[in-house]
Parts: C-alpha cells; structure tokens; sequence
C-alpha cells in the first residue's frame, strides 16, 4: 500500500542565524537542506547538484541563483532549474515563509 505524502510546515531557524547572502544546510526528513537568504529573498533548495552530487553549501550566491562549488553549475533557487551545459536535471525546492521571524518550509513528508 503506497501512504500519501503529507505536507508540513517546518519551523527550522529564526531568520537572524542566516547571514544575509549567506547559507545554512539542515537535515529535515531525511533530506539535506540547504537555506539560503540574499536579498531576492529566503530560499530552501535540495543541497545535492544534479550534476556532480556534489553539496551545493559553499556555493556563490547571486540574486535567484546558486552556484554549485564543483563545476559551476547555476541553478535557480526559486524553482530549482539548472542553467548551463553540464545538466538539465533540476535540484528540489521547498516553498519558504517567515513567520515571526521564523523561517518555515513547507515539505511533504509520509
């Protein structure tokens, strides 16, 4: 029998322990999250590059996108698409929403 994924809000860190144009990884339902805060905005992503599997945590960031400290690769942190030659396969993003200045990621959990 295959259970439905549920999805939850999770508080993970008050927004003030991310640097601005700085990142975060957190290990949420077995997954590795990477947070990340500039100043388009607070994003949670997939902290694996599609590409190399590499963790993306240390990666340059600019504006919407995240790039993977390896090889290069750019992928967008708002809908996890990646930019380029090397791949095409996109990483996984979370939807953000700060909350008492809280952040909180909706993630669909079983």
């Amino acid at each position: 029998m295959i259970k439905d994924a549920e999805t939850v809000k999770i508080a993970v860190a008050p927004l003030c322990d991310i640097p601005e144009n700085g990142t975060r990884t957190f290990a949420l339902h077995g997954k590795s999250v990477l947070v990340a805060r500039t100043p388009a905005g607070v994003f949670a992503i997939e902290n694996r590059c599609s590409h190399a599997l590499q963790a993306l945590e240390g990666g340059k960031l600019k504006g919407f996108h995240i790039f993977c400290p390896a090889h290069g690769v750019r992928f967008d942190m708002r809908d996890g698409s990646a930019m380029g030659t090397l791949t095409k396969l996109p990483i996984n993003v979370w939807d953000v929403e700060i909350i008492d200045d809280v952040i909180h990621i909706d993630m669909d959990v079983e």
